[in-house]
């Protein structure tokens, strides 16, 4: 007997902390090293020789490394601050976030984000930030009739992404739960 694989998608949950790169620091750090040498040595008259070649010494590791790090951040993803809890699951008769279950007839509208996909280019030129994305800054948020909405964010990769449910999202913009040029933007 084979069984059907349900469709999912795994939800994350960000983190309201801040979170900085190490390599990051670790460059920062060394071109503090290089700046304070070079302050320190006009205070030192006598230590100027070896603090010059001290500090020439460490602008060349900053230099080397400065020059790995923007290299490599075309290669590396975005870090995650956050973790994965449950999934998000969509039915043509309800949409199943983690443990929170909404009706279709309890559902006032969705809307959905989905153009961040795990690995893609993000489309980011600055030379300190990675290019590559974590793929989680994908959401959906669901509006209630009671006036409550809720925002659940969540994972896409190039096999498991949104376009799993277009069957299922077609129904939601049937009952206009789902507009339409949202609904392009997923099945397009």
């Amino acid at each position: 007997m084979k069984t059907l694989m349900q469709k999912k998608l795994r939800i994350y949950t960000p983190n309201s902390s801040f979170k900085v790169d190490r390599r990051l620091l670790s460059l920062l750090l060394l071109w503090t090293i290089v700046f304070i040498l070079y302050t320190v040595k006009s205070k030192f008259p006598s230590s100027e020789e070896n603090l010059e070649t001290l500090g020439l010494f460490f602008v060349i590791i900053a230099f080397l490394y400065s020059l790995f790090f923007i290299t490599s951040n075309f290669f590396l993803r975005e870090t995650t601050n956050g973790k994965f809890e449950g999934y998000l699951i969509i039915d043509s008769e309800k949409i199943i976030c983690n443990l929170d279950v909404y009706t279709l007839y309890e559902i006032e509208k969705i809307s959905i984000l989905s153009d961040y996909f795990y690995g893609k280019f993000n489309g980011n030129t600055i030379a300190w930030q990675r290019k590559k994305s974590n793929g989680v800054k994908n959401y959906i948020e669901i509006h209630k009739k009671d006036g409550k909405y809720k925002k659940y964010f969540f994972l896409q990769t190039k096999t498991e992404n949104i376009e799993m449910f277009t069957d299922e999202l077609r129904t939601y913009y049937r009952f206009g739960k789902l507009g339409e040029q949202n609904y392009k933007n997923i099945v397009e």
